[in-house]
C-alpha cells in the first residue's frame, strides 16, 4: 500500500481528486465503486467546463490577433471601396469595437449571473456558445464574403457577440462550486481558471495558422469549434451532483438537498462582506489584463515592426505567465489560508514588471521572458479574483449554505471588472495616439496600484490573522471583522 506521505506536497491536491487514492481508504467494494464514479464525474466536469470556457476565450481572442490585417483590408480599394481613409481612424474604430464589446459583456454579466441562479447553468453556457458562433461568423466572415463593410453592422454584431459571451463565466463558476468543495479550492480553481489563458493561447495558435488563408477564416473556425463545444456541454455533464452527500460533508454543511436557499438580489450580493472591494479591485485589474488581451499583438506589430502572425505567437507567453500565476497563486493561497495578501503582493510586483516590459526593446527572447513575468503578476491574480475569490465570496458563512447566490456574486465581480475594461478600451487608443505606447504602460502601472489599494485593508487584516490561523476556532477569511482574519476553509 502506498502512503500519501510519500507523495510530494505539491501534488496532494491532485491526489484528492484521484480515484486510486480513495481506494486506499478502508472501505467496502461498493463504496470504492461509488467513490471512483464520483471522482470520474468530477474530472469530467472539470475537463468539460475548462475546455468550454477556453473555447469562449479562443473565440473572443480572434479579433485581437487580426487587427493589423483587418485594418489593411478596410483601407484597400482593389475589391471594395475603402472603409477608412487613414490608419488612425481604423485604429480608433477597433478601439471603439473593443469598448462596445466590453460594455455589452459587462452589462450582460450582471444579468446572466442573476439568471444563472434561477436556471440550469449548463443551458445558459450552451446558449452562449451557440450565440457566440452565430455572431462571430456574422461579424468577421460575412462582411468579407459579401463586401458588407458598414460601421453600424460591425457595431451591432460585436455588441451582440459581447452579450452572448457573458453567458459563460458566472454559470461555469457555479457548476465548479457545485462539484468541488472548499478543500484546496485555491489550487483547484487556480488550475481551472487557467482555462482563460489556455483559451487565449488556443486562439493565438489557430489565428497564426489560419491567418495566411484569410482573416475571415479565423472567425469561421472558432465559430465551428465553439458550436461543437456547446453540444458537449449539453450532453456530457450535469450542473450539480445528483447526490450531494460527499460534497456537503467536504464543505461541512448539514442541510439537505432540498434546502439550498433562494436566489438573492444583486444589491444584496453587492453588500455581502468583501464583494464591493473586490469589484473595485477587479475593475482596475481586468482593464490592464484585457488591454494585453486586446492590444498586445498590435503593439508588438507596431512598436517593433514584427509580422502579425509572429506577434500572435509571441503573445502566447503572456498567457503562459497567466497559467503559472493562476496555478501557483491558488496553491500558495491555500497554504497561507488567505488570498488577499498574495494578490496584493503579485499585483504589487506587476508595477515593476510593467515598467520593465515597456523598456525591454525589440529582443524577442527578452521580450518573451519579461512578458511571461507580466502574465504571472497581472493575469495570475486576475484569475484568482474571478475564480477562487468569487467562490469564497459566494459561499461565505453569512449566506448560511445558500448555493443559489454563486452566479450572482461571480457575475458582479466579473461584471465590475468588465465595466472598467470597457472604459479602458475607449481610453487606450486615445492615450496611445496622443502620447505613445509608453504612456499606456504608465497608465497600467497607475491602475494596478489602485487595484492594490482597494484590497489593502483586507490584506493587512489577513496578514495579522495568519499568526493565529492554526488555532482550531479560527473563522473563515471572508467575513469582515478582526476576529475573522485567519483560516479560510
Amino acid at each position: 500500500m502506498v502512503s500519501i506521505l510519500k507523495v510530494p506536497s505539491l501534488l496532494h491536491p491532485l491526489f484528492r481528486l484521484s480515484s486510486s487514492l480513495l481506494c486506499l481508504l478502508p472501505c467496502s467494494s461498493s463504496f470504492c465503486t461509488m467513490a471512483r464514479w464520483r471522482v470520474n464525474q468530477k474530472l469530467l466536469v472539470f475537463a468539460v467546463t475548462f475546455v468550454s470556457y477556453a473555447l469562449y476565450h479562443s473565440a473572443r481572442k480572434t479579433m485581437s490577433g487580426v487587427k493589423s490585417t483587418m485594418t489593411a483590408d478596410w483601407m484597400r480599394n482593389d475589391t471594395h471601396e475603402p472603409f477608412f481613409s487613414n490608419e488612425a481612424d481604423a485604429k480608433s474604430f477597433l478601439g471603439t469595437l473593443d469598448a462596445l464589446f466590453m460594455a455589452a459583456y459587462a452589462s450582460a454579466l450582471f444579468f446572466w449571473g442573476w439568471l444563472g441562479d434561477r436556471l440550469n447553468p449548463k443551458y445558459v453556457i450552451a446558449a452562449g456558445m451557440v450565440g457566440s458562433a452565430i455572431t462571430l461568423t456574422c461579424f468577421g466572415a460575412i462582411p468579407v464574403w459579401f463586401h458588407l463593410y458598414s460601421i453600424p453592422y460591425y457595431a451591432v454584431t460585436y455588441i451582440l457577440f459581447g452579450l452572448v459571451q457573458a453567458c459563460g463565466w458566472p454559470s461555469e463558476v457555479a457548476i465548479m462550486a457545485n462539484w468541488f468543495g472548499a478543500g484546496n479550492r485555491g489550487f483547484v480553481m487556480g488550475l481551472w481558471a487557467a482555462c482563460q489563458p489556455v483559451g487565449n493561447i488556443l486562439g493565438s495558435i489557430l489565428t497564426g495558422i489560419v491567418l495566411p488563408f484569410g482573416y475571415e477564416d479565423t472567425f469561421l473556425l472558432n465559430s465551428i469549434l465553439i458550436s461543437i463545444g456547446a453540444i458537449v456541454v449539453m450532453t456530457a455533464i450535469d450542473s450539480k451532483p445528483k447526490s450531494r452527500t460527499e460534497d456537503e460533508e467536504e464543505r461541512g454543511v448539514s442541510h439537505s438537498d432540498e434546502d439550498e436557499g433562494e436566489p438573492i438580489s444583486m444589491w444584496k450580493a453587492l453588500l455581502l462582506p468583501g464583494v464591493l472591494m473586490y469589484c473595485l479591485c477587479n475593475a482596475c485589474l481586468k482593464l490592464v489584463n484585457y488591454a494585453f488581451f486586446f492590444w498586445l499583438p498590435m503593439y508588438l506589430t507596431e512598436a517593433y515592426k514584427w509580422d502579425e502572425s509572429e506577434a500572435d505567437k509571441l503573445a502566447i507567453w503572456y498567457d503562459i505567465g497567466g497559467i503559472i500565476g493562476s496555478v501557483a497563486g491558488g496553491y500558495i493561497s491555500d497554504r497561507m489560508g488567505c488570498r488577499s495578501p498574495l494578490i496584493v503582493a503579485m499585483v504589487g510586483c506587476s508595477l515593476g514588471t510593467l515598467f520593465l516590459y515597456s523598456n525591454v526593446g525589440p529582443h524577442m527572447f527578452l521580450n518573451a521572458l519579461v512578458m511571461t513575468a507580466v502574465g504571472v503578476t497581472v493575469s495570475g491574480p486576475y484569475n484568482l479574483v474571478v475564480g477562487s475569490v468569487s467562490i469564497d465570496l459566494g459561499s461565505q458563512p453569512c449566506l448560511a449554505g445558500n448555493s443559489k447566490a454563486m452566479c450572482t456574486v461571480s457575475g458582479l465581480i466579473d461584471g465590475s471588472g468588465s465595466v472598467g475594461s470597457a472604459l479602458g478600451q475607449f481610453l487606450i487608443p486615445v492615450v496611445q495616439l496622443a502620447f505613445g505606447w509608453q504612456a499606456v504602460f504608465y497608465l497600467f502601472i497607475l491602475l494596478n496600484a489602485l487595484a492594490c489599494l482597494c484590497i489593502l485593508n483586507r490584506a493587512i487584516l489577513d496578514v495579522k490573522g495568519m499568526r493565529r490561523r492554526f488555532r482550531p476556532e479560527a473563522a473563515p477569511l471572508l467575513v469582515g471583522g478582526e476576529s475573522e482574519d485567519s483560516h479560510e476553509d
